[in-house]
């Protein structure tokens, strides 16, 4: 239950940073919103059946964007985080995104900027293999996820814009050393003694990539209080990657996309659909962190997630 109180207390520090970055920067053009939804059942006697659970989250979406002459910059934050709680179950995080983004541009011409993005993506607490809950599988900072992309940017009007970007830095980093001496998440893994063990301590803690990049970005009212928000990435990697199997194109695709409608200034509705496929990363299977019986394999399918939210909200 703290961690449910947790989440009020996010939603509320938020929403007043919000309010505060709304009144100190007036340069520069703010908005965002931060939303909280909680859902429960419970059940006594019922014939057809059911298990009593409890679940909450907390969003906050914040940009600040700022433009002189030709010069701008786009900055936005993405923060999600939620927790859920079957009845014979402990508490269980279901939701957990931290995503930093900055783009730097300056036009030329009436469409187009040279542009350079920054872009962070890790997680605020521990994840693990459910059921068993005493696996840790990520966590803070493993992984995290650096992109540093200089580009041309296309823009030809101002709710939708292509980065165009042909040589791409993006930095994969896995800074708990149990998670990276096993290899998670495409890292070089620790080294082989002659008896079979890893040597621990020897696994990479990054990984470099090199490769194409482009962003196409979409965000719109589509209609009064219906706002939808598109990001879809590629990137093709020039490096030789030893964790995609042979004849996989070596392509990440990763496509966000946001849906928000406005009841009202302190209720809305919102629905988040992610799809990804990224053949570099690894899948791993075990029973303990240090456990003989490890499987790692690429994760060469589509991974899909969506989540439906509706509660208080506020838009600023």
């Amino acid at each position: 239950m703290k961690k449910v109180f947790l989440l009020f207390f996010f939603f509320s520090a938020v929403t007043l940073m919000a309010q505060d970055a709304a009144d100190t920067t007036k340069p520069w053009k703010v908005s965002g919103l931060t939303s909280l939804t909680m859902n429960q059942a419970s059940f006594s006697n019922w014939s057809a059946g059911g298990e009593n659970s409890i679940s909450a989250s907390a969003l906050l979406k914040f940009y600040a964007d700022y433009t002189k002459g030709n010069f701008s910059i786009n900055n936005s934050a993405n923060f999600k985080y939620g927790m859920i709680k079957n009845e014979s179950e402990s508490f269980k995080k279901n939701e957990d995104l931290i995503e930093l983004n900055s783009q730097f541009n300056h036009k030329f011409s009436r469409n187009w900027s040279a542009s350079g993005l920054i872009s962070l993506n890790t997680q605020f607490t521990n994840g693990y293999n459910y059921p068993d809950d005493s696996t840790v599988i990520s966590t803070f900072f493993a992984p995290a996820y650096l992109t540093i992309a200089p580009g041309l940017l296309y823009k030809p009007v101002e709710y939708f814009s292509i980065l165009m970007s042909p040589v791409t830095m993006r930095g994969i980093f896995v800074m708990d050393q149990d998670l990276a001496d096993i290899g998670a998440f495409g890292v070089n893994p620790a080294d082989t003694l002659a008896d079979g063990s890893r040597d621990k301590g020897t696994g990479k803690n990054s990984k470099i990539k090199v490769g194409a990049f482009v962003e196409f970005y979409f965000k719109k009212e589509l209609k009064k209080d219906l706002a939808f928000e598109s990001k879809l990435n590629l990137f093709y990697n020039y490096l030789k990657d030893d964790n995609i199997p042979d004849g996989t194109m070596p392509l990440d695709f990763n496509w966000q996309n946001f849906f928000n409608y406005s009841i009202n200034k302190w209720f809305s509705a919102n629905l988040f659909v992610h799809l990804a496929y990224m053949p570099g990363d690894v899948f791993i299977e075990r029973t303990g962190i240090d456990g003989k019986d490890l499987k790692v394999s690429p994760n060469d399918k589509m991974q899909i997630k969506q989540t439906f939210g509706l509660g208080l909200a506020y838009n600023f």
